[in-house]
């Protein structure tokens, strides 16, 4: 069968193309007509200097089971599901030593077909298919990287009382925000840039205080040593920048990527003596969906304030170049064909 994909390369080229997929659905798979697929921070970079070659994209999925191949795993044709990036085999000595999170070797729809994403149809395996109910497609793709962000938020440990700050107002950073609320923090402080001026009005929304930094961080007198937490979601060279504003025995908890070598330095003298913590939070394999998809469908996170663009297949063009040229006022975009 021929599905529509949409295919990317770097510095910002974006086509549709027509591929071909098996028309007879592999053992332990299921053919998934797409629904909904959000762009991904990653397929920014992607598109901004990351891919020499052709590539289909598109990770943040939900849709419908078209067809199963055999060993369904209790799935169904026509249940609607999102599909998780990456899932652990349960077979290995980590998985048998209860550490999941650190096994990413089960079958992935990566490289199961020459469509990803933003297509009509993809394949994708059984082991990685969580059914939903009781919301929009476009609101159940957002389970992927509410899935990042609930991996940065537990990652940080947040107790009771805590005073939260976001580095970052991007759709991760914003919903961190609720659920670091959920988890107990008294405070949550959102800094952005100033042209960030609809993700900083997201972050309000969602229950905290926003700060559009015009100066860096560490000029903000009243922001050093001030947060028991922080979440950084910037890249990874603006942890020099972060660590000053941590309290006393505090924890960063971060998920940016750096460009080029990725290299920072910062006083470890200063880090020990004041108790310090640097942890970094790589939500692969895709856990916690059942969690997030609960406080997307309750509304704890709230689809509405995260989702700001919905573009269909056809204009997935327009939808990297929104990305692309109008951060002030894109938060997220999802896609649907």
């Amino acid at each position: 069968m021929k599905t529509r994909s949409a295919y990317l390369r770097s510095p910002w080229q974006c086509e549709l193309r027509e591929v071909d997929l098996p028309d007879d659905v592999p053992d332990g798979y299921a053919l998934i007509r797409v629904e909904a697929c959000g762009i991904c921070g990653t397929d920014l970079s992607n598109a901004e200097s990351q891919l020499e070659d052709w590539q289909p994209f598109g990770h943040e999925i939900a849709g419908v089971i078209e067809k199963l191949g055999t060993h369904a795993g209790g799935l169904k044709i026509g249940d609607k599901v999102v599909l998780e990036s990456a899932s652990y085999c349960g077979k290995c000595e980590l998985c048998r030593s209860g550490r999941v999170d650190l096994c990413n070797k089960a079958p992935h729809f990566w490289n199961a077909g020459p469509s990803l994403g933003f297509s009509d149809y993809l394949l994708a395996p059984v082991c990685g298919i969580v059914p939903y109910e009781g919301m929009t497609p476009e609101t159940a793709c957002l389970a992927e990287p509410a899935g990042v962000a609930y991996d940065m938020v537990k990652t940080a440990e947040i107790e009771h009382g805590n005073r939260v700050c976001v580095i970052g107002p991007g759709p991760i950073g914003l919903m961190a925000i609720p659920i670091a609320l959920r988890s107990g923090a008294d405070q949550v402080v959102c800094i952005g840039r100033p042209g960030n001026r609809a993700r900083l009005e997201a972050a309000a929304k969602l229950g905290a205080e926003t700060l559009a930094a015009d100066r860096p961080w560490t000029e903000y007198e009243e922001l050093r040593g001030r947060f028991d937490r922080v979440l950084l979601t910037a890249p990874v060279q603006t942890i020099p920048e972060a660590i000053p504003l941590l309290a006393y025995g505090g924890i960063l908890s971060y998920i940016g990527i750096g460009t080029g070598s990725g290299m920072i330095r910062f006083d470890a003298n200063d880090f020990h003596y004041r108790k310090l913590q640097l942890r970094a939070s790589f939500a692969s394999p895709a856990l916690y969906y059942p969690i997030v998809l609960k406080m997307l469908k309750s509304g704890a996170i709230p689809a509405d304030t995260i989702i700001s663009h919905r573009l269909p297949l056809n204009e997935i063009g327009r939808a990297m170049k929104l990305c692309q040229e109008d951060k002030g006022e894109t938060v997220k975009v999802v896609v649907t064909p």
